[in-house]
Parts: C-alpha cells; structure tokens; sequence
C-alpha cells in the first residue's frame, strides 16, 4: 500500500509561500485516514515542518470531497 495518495489520502495540505517561491502539497498519510481531521492534520503540520518554513498561508482541503476546511496563517 503507498504510503499517501492523491486520491486515497483524506486531507491535502497546499502550502502557499511568498512571490518567487514554488508551493507545496502534502497529502496525509493513507494510514491515518481513521483519525479525526483534526489530528491528521497537527501530526501531519509536524511532520512536515522543516519543510514549510517561510510559508504565507495554509489551505487544508478534504481530499474525498475537495473542499476547503480550514486556512492557516502565520
């Protein structure tokens, strides 16, 4: 089994950094599809944290439905 996917991941993380940069998706890991919304994303924040800094915004989206659930800002 992949460790994430596009389709079978159920959050998507899409990483907004400032002009000049190229953004970032991360998609949570498959394995974690039971967890609450919440939690996936904390843990998947943490995982991924060396690599987001500098970051402008965070759009957290449900991969199932495509549907913007949460923005986080610095």
């Amino acid at each position: 089994m992949a460790f994430w996917s596009k389709d079978k991941s159920k959050i998507k993380l899409a990483v907004m950094f400032p002009h000049g940069q190229k953004n970032q998706n991360w998609y949570s890991p498959i394995k974690y599809n039971n967890w609450t919304n919440e939690r996936i994303i904390q843990k998947t924040l943490n995982n991924v944290q060396e690599k987001i800094k500098g970051f402008s915004k965070i759009q957290v989206y449900d991969v199932a439905t495509d549907t913007l659930i949460y923005i986080i800002e610095p």
